[in-house]
Order: structure tokens, then C-alpha cells, then sequence
């Protein structure tokens, strides 16, 4: 389209507005004045956009450059906050805590999430060189007489006969029922075959004769603690001082085989309150090349001790119809 044309068409789209506007009842001194306020202001967007333009340029340049020289000096910089920031870490956090306080109080059941030592686990986390000479020599799991409280030095996995009294299924419900409050409040989730959670009141209240489940109870809670140790001492291998506060209930009826559930510490024992299991020893993935893995009658007030940084015990599937329950514990 040539300029005449451009002009032309522009000329008569200018009379058919002022057209319009004299219809509308605007004068032609008031359609002049708003004709030319709209020429001045298309001529500063028109001045105003190479400015954005070279403005918006030379941030995207800027920015690039102060990433690239944060990249090439990342250990000086890293070195220069963790030297200078280390004193702002705690007064930061207690900050943090007090400014979650309405936060919480408005979603109480997000404070379960305080107790967990671990909120996401890393499926694929594998330690690089690991040292296996602890479980390649070993061979079989011995049977203990009369262990003493086990040191930080020991690795081998031992069995051992306790005066744990047996636990069944009409004792567990009368703990809870005699708790109820706390247990409702602080230990609110069974992970019922390893699929979904469901609640101890639907457990003790609802259960069947012919249930075929698996049911893992964990708490990390001081006062579900508390009531779990007047029923369950703590066994004569673990010291006086560093037990975890986490503790597992399990509870299968299913007699399928699964897996034990992994512990905050890695010294840990498996308790058996009720029915006798088999329960096998993996090696550790790292592991799995340079040591053995081993088997284990679990019988009825037994005690399977080892450490997790080793082995990764499997409770195997049985033919019998006996609700196997047992306690999982750890220590540091």
C-alpha cells in the first residue's frame, strides 16, 4: 500500500470520527483539543519504547554477568557466608518458630511433622566407598546368653531370649482404650499395608477375627513413649542413655513377607511380643557383594539385635495362622 493510499485512508477515518463526534454533541474546538492530546501521547509511547527497550537489555546483561561471576567465585562466596551467617542461624530459626506459632495453631495436625527425622527419603541415596569389613566375616547370628548393654563398637547381629512378657492383640487394645486421648492425639496414623493409613481406633474397634493385615504403628511422641515402656522395658542391650523416642508396633496377621521398617539410629532391635517369625538379614546395597545374607528363627519374646548400617531385615511370609506383633526400636 503506497503513502497516498495510507494518507487517504487515514484522512477519511479522521472525518468519519469528527462525524460521529458531532452527532455525539462534541464541538469541534472539543474534538481538535482530544485529536491533538492523542498525538502527543501515541509521540511519547513512541519515545518512551527504545528506552524500555535498551533498559530491559541491559538488565538481562547485567543479570548474566553477576550469575557468571556468583558461578566462577561460588567457593569464595560460599566460604564468606557460612564465616559470617553462622551466627544468625539460631536467632533466625526461634524467629521462624515464633512467626509459625498462628500458623500451627490454625493446622494442629502439621505439628506431627516436628517429630519426624526425616520428612522426604531419598530412595536412591547410596554411600560412595563404604567400608564392609564389619559384616563380611560374619557368617550366622549367634545366640546371646546374657548380653551386656551393647557398645558402639559392635556390628554383629545377635539373638537373645528376654523376660519380655508376651503382648497380644486384647492387651494392645487395652492400652490404647486406657490412653485413648493420647494415642488419638499424638500417634494418629497406622500405615496399614504399606498403601494407606487408617486410624487405632479403627483398628482396636473394627477388627476381625479373619482380619489378614499388616499394620505398622509408629510414634516419635515422649508420652506415647512413656506408656509403651511400662509394657515393654527397655531390654538389657541397649544403654540407659540414648534410646530413641521412635518406636514401631507391628502388627501381621497377613503372614506375608515385608520389610522391617528403617530406624532413626542404626543400633536396632527387633522385639518379638507375640508369635514367632523368620526374619532374614540383607546386606546393605553397598554391602551386598562383600557380605551374606542370613536367617533367623524370631520366636516369642526374643530379641534380634543389629545395625542397620549393615543389614536390612525381612520379616519372611509364614504358613501359620498366629497374629505375629513386634516392637522396633533404635539407639545412639
Amino acid at each position: 500500500m503506497s503513502k497516498q493510499e495510507v494518507l487517504h485512508r487515514y484522512s477519511q477515518s479522521i472525518t468519519l470520527l469528527k462525524k460521529e463526534s458531532t452527532d455525539a454533541g462534541i464541538s469541534e474546538d472539543e474534538f481538535q483539543k482530544l485529536y491533538f492530546d492523542s498525538l502527543k501521547s501515541h509521540n511519547i509511547t513512541a519515545e518512551r519504547n527504545p528506552q524500555r527497550r535498551y533498559t530491559k537489555y541491559f538488565t538481562i546483561v547485567l543479570i548474566t554477568l553477576t550469575v557468571l561471576c556468583m558461578v566462577y567465585n561460588y567457593k569464595a562466596i560460599y566460604s564468606y557466608l557460612i564465616c559470617n551467617l553462622q551466627e544468625y542461624i539460631y536467632p533466625g530459626l526461634r524467629l521462624i518458630r515464633k512467626l509459625s506459632i498462628p500458623f500451627i495453631s490454625l493446622f494442629p495436625a502439621l505439628t506431627e511433622l516436628y517429630q519426624e527425622p526425616c520428612l522426604i527419603q531419598n530412595p536412591f541415596f547410596t554411600v560412595v566407598d563404604m567400608d564392609c569389613w564389619p559384616c563380611s566375616s560374619i557368617n550366622n547370628v549367634r545366640q546371646a546368653k546374657n548380653p551386656q548393654p551393647t557398645n558402639q563398637q559392635q556390628s554383629a547381629p545377635f539373638i537373645y531370649e528376654t523376660e519380655q512378657s508376651a503382648i497380644k492383640m486384647h492387651t494392645l487394645r487395652q492400652i490404647y482404650m486406657q490412653n485413648k486421648e493420647i494415642f488419638d492425639n499424638e500417634a494418629p496414623k497406622i500405615l496399614t499395608n504399606n498403601k494407606f493409613h487408617t486410624t487405632p481406633q479403627d483398628l482396636f474397634e473394627n477388627i476381625h477375627i479373619d482380619d489378614k493385615n499388616l499394620y505398622i504403628w509408629k510414634s516419635t511422641n515422649f508420652n506415647v513413649a512413656r506408656i509403651l515402656r511400662q509394657v515393654i522395658p527397655r531390654p538389657k542391650v541397649v544403654p540407659k542413655f540414648g534410646q530413641s523416642t521412635e518406636r514401631f508396633i507391628i502388627i501381621d496377621s497377613s503372614q506375608s513377607s515385608f520389610h522391617v521398617p528403617d530406624t532413626e539410629c542404626n543400633f536396632s532391635f527387633l522385639l518379638s511380643l507375640s508369635g514367632a517369625r523368620t526374619v532374614q538379614l540383607r546386606p546393605a546395597e553397598e554391602c551386598k557383594h562383600q557380605c551374606k545374607s542370613l536367617k533367623v528363627e524370631l520366636k516369642e519374646s526374643h530379641l534380634l539385635w543389629y545395625n542397620w548400617w549393615y543389614w536390612r531385615p525381612v520379616v519372611q511370609s509364614s504358613s501359620g495362622n498366629n497374629t505375629f506383633i513386634a516392637h522396633v526400636g533404635s539407639y545412639c
